[in-house]
């Protein structure tokens, strides 16, 4: 008589390789919460395709690639950081964001960035395992990274577009991603710029950016600033539109513009 025996393979936490045991909620349960009754949108792109369009009733997205002790250790505790920071905004009474705040608000968007991802195939990740290891282990960024805030105008609901970007240059292919996201009155994108590896990582690496008022509505996080920023901007996104154009900001074909 046969017996076929099926066996699930275990999957591996994407932050330190351990039993991904656990669900993570792409979005925390406290932004679930104060976004409970409006609209959630998620859209992916990957090489110029779409690979995911999401709405729905409810801010809820989890994923299954955390392992309980990075689920309950260091993100845990990154979200207890980052709560009253973004509460604080959301409530319009933060007026500056010191060094340690951008640190804390960099560091949480990208691991938001980088668990997004994972909503779909793991062959389609941007971030590498290098990447997320560093940031679980000492909080380190990716190279080339940079966080920006911005302040949303009639605008009530979680959004977020995740895009990526390439050209080739004379020393190969350059490589973007960009995730921008939205709570309520708070947008934020994180820009990630990866180089083929003959160019050192002193060269700065630069882009062009589509035609906007970007320096009166993006307040950069990340690289930190030694001194506190004043918040709020000068100017806001405007509902939808702003944060459709916030998205689209990124200039592919400007990619591997270097400096020294």
């Amino acid at each position: 008589m046969r017996t076929d025996i099926k066996v699930q393979s275990k999957r591996s936490c994407m932050f330190c390789e351990g039993n991904a045991s656990t669900k993570e909620d792409v979005w925390p349960v406290w932004l679930q919460k104060r976004f409970r009754s409006d609209e959630a949108r998620v859209f992916a792109e990957r090489q110029g395709s779409p690979v995911g369009s999401w709405t729905s009733g409810n801010a809820a997205l989890q994923v299954r690639r955390v392992c309980g002790a990075c689920n309950n250790g260091w993100m845990s505790r990154l979200e207890n950081e980052v709560k009253p920071l973004v509460e604080s905004i959301l409530n319009d009474q933060l007026t500056t964001i010191t060094p340690w705040a951008q640190s804390t608000i960099a560091v949480w968007a990208m691991k938001t960035a980088m668990v997004l991802e994972a909503v779909s195939s793991e062959e389609a990740w941007f971030y590498m395992k290098e990447d997320r290891r560093r940031l679980h282990s000492n909080r380190t960024m990716p190279a080339r990274t940079s966080v920006s805030v911005a302040k949303c105008v009639a605008q009530l609901d979680i959004y977020s577009a995740a895009k990526n970007h390439w050209t080739t240059s004379q020393t190969g292919e350059v490589r973007a991603h960009v995730t921008t996201m939205a709570f309520g009155s708070l947008a934020i994108q994180v820009v990630t710029i990866r180089t083929p590896i003959s160019i050192p990582q002193n060269v700065r690496v630069t882009y062009d950016v589509s035609d906007g008022p970007w320096d009166t509505t993006l307040v950069e996080v990340w690289p930190v600033k030694h001194e506190p920023l004043a918040w709020p901007p000068k100017h806001g996104l405007q509902s939808e539109i702003g944060l459709e154009a916030l998205t689209e900001r990124l200039n592919p074909a400007s990619l591997g513009s270097a400096k020294s």
